[in-house]
């Protein structure tokens, strides 16, 4: 897991009795492209079908995961270190160009306190990615995509990221099933998601897409 400079003081106790009722989903049109292009390079066979069904799946997590994300935050005080906060701007706006300063110094603090809730979390909850773990998800992803895994497999780094985002996911699900959420589903908003062939479907998805 990666290594601040900025740091998270827990204020109050984690309830994990609270409740989160969701009435509306909404999604940035911006990410929803995103979203389309990995499960592109992942399933390169996928329907359009498929495409939706995975991209409902995804604003629904996100909504329920942002939800107690904001009730997570409120419990701590942050400190925040100027030098991480720009190096985190600089990142983001290579991959999202559209991004004024304001915007990418908000994303990044964000990214920070979730990247500090994280780390106290998986401490506190001995939530852990063995190389084992990694080794049994890379197998399950070239089984599911007939992708090749010899980059992660053979490269430490390569590898060590490999581990980072299953445990960045393993949080993020525990997370989400440790509170109680409640869909009361109206409508999606900005829902625009770019579609286009149509093409047969690839087999059932297993966790999240490899960043390349």
């Amino acid at each position: 897991m990666i290594t601040f400079k900025s740091t998270a003081k827990q204020k109050f106790r984690i309830d994990y009795n609270k409740q989160f009722i969701i009435e509306q989903l909404f999604a940035d049109p911006k990410m929803l492209d995103v979203h389309v292009q990995k499960i592109k390079s992942v399933y390169k066979d996928a329907s359009d079908n498929f495409i939706r069904n995975q991209i409902d799946h995804i604003i629904i997590k996100e909504n329920a995961f942002n939800e107690v994300m904001k009730y997570l935050v409120s419990l701590f005080e942050f400190s925040f270190d100027a030098s991480e906060v720009q190096s985190f701007k600089n990142k983001l706006k290579e991959s999202m160009k559209n991004l004024n300063d304001s915007q990418s110094e908000d994303l990044a603090k964000k990214l920070i306190q979730k990247g500090l809730i994280f780390k106290v979390l998986s401490n506190e909850n001995k939530i852990q990615v063995s190389d084992e773990d990694a080794k049994k998800y890379l197998d399950q992803y070239y089984r599911t995509t007939n992708n090749s895994v010899n980059e992660f497999l053979n490269n430490k780094e390569r590898f060590e990221e490999i581990k980072d985002i299953i445990l960045e996911e393993k949080i993020t699900q525990w997370i989400i099933s440790k509170f109680k959420i409640a869909l009361t589903i109206q409508n999606i908003l900005n829902r625009q998601v770019p579609l286009k062939d149509q093409t047969p479907p690839p087999p059932p998805p297993v966790g999240p897409a490899i960043k390349k």
